[in-house]
């Protein structure tokens, strides 16, 4: 399979890029449990996106990967300014390599596409989003060192890497985490947003996993959301917000495991 990286809108419509969805890491190694052998990934940038619908076969597919089939979804676009459609790269791949154009899937009156998935997540349905996807929404990275409130409330947390994913909306979600070393997935309370009771300005995962202790710092954090417990907001207190943070985990704790991750757990 080939990838592109970063997204192809970072680089000629910054401003529209859409918000990323996964990781690189996370695509990855979704690919490959799906039985995908080999991942071709093009880093996309400004020589790329000025290629012609002609360069980019000769130079990404005929030269690049000696590609025999071209797999490609309906309303497929290549080549600067998206002057390649399929039947383009049909025709160019004329004696070269067979082109294969896969129709889109309906779902809820619609085409099911990145964008309602986006949308999906920003509204925190993820049950409408693991529909989609064919699998639960996950978000992995390795953990950072953070301000240590939690701890301090007696709520330790992990501050996960998002590199660059911001396609699922603030709140409080229960979701199951494997940590890098441990062999089952913790349960876990995660809170995504800005944390507003200590009027913060940067975007942050935090994942408490209850009746851990250890260090994680460094290490790979898997998380797999299961349900949205509640939208994020502030606290008059420190007192009011463990309270609550007592009831997340508790939550948290009672949610059961998504449909379709049961099989896929150690």
């Amino acid at each position: 399979m080939m990838t592109f990286d970063p997204h192809p809108a970072t680089v000629v419509s910054p401003r529209g890029a859409p918000p990323r969805i996964q990781t690189l890491t996370s695509r990855r190694r979704r690919l490959m449990e799906i039985g995908v052998l080999e991942l071709a990934q093009l880093r996309f940038d400004e020589t790329v996106a000025r290629l012609s619908p002609v360069a980019f076969v000769q130079q990404a597919l005929v030269q690049g990967v000696e590609a025999g089939c071209v797999v490609v979804g309906s309303g497929f676009r290549f080549g600067a300014d998206r002057a390649g459609d399929v039947p383009t790269l049909r025709a160019l791949g004329r004696g070269r390599f067979e082109t294969v154009e896969v129709p889109p899937l309906e779902d809820e009156g619609g085409r099911v596409s990145s964008s309602r998935i986006r949308e999906a997540l920003l509204r925190g349905d993820l049950t409408l989003a693991q529909r989609w996807l064919g699998r639960p929404y996950e978000i992995e990275g390795r953990v950072l060192h953070g301000d240590h409130r939690g701890r301090s409330l007696g709520f330790p947390t992990a501050n996960v890497d998002l590199e660059g994913v911001s396609a699922l909306g603030p709140g409080v979600y229960a979701a199951e985490g494997l940590i890098e070393g441990e062999a089952a997935f913790r349960r876990a309370a995660v809170n995504l947003g800005l944390r507003p009771t200590f009027a913060g300005a940067e975007r942050r995962l935090e994942a408490h996993f209850p009746g851990f202790s250890g260090d994680l710092y460094g290490r790979a954090v898997r998380l797999v959301f299961l349900l949205r417990l509640r939208d994020e907001r502030r606290f008059d207190s420190a007192g009011d917000l463990v309270a609550q943070l007592e009831a997340d985990v508790r939550a948290a704790e009672r949610v059961p495991p998504s449909t379709g991750w049961v099989e896929r757990r150690p």
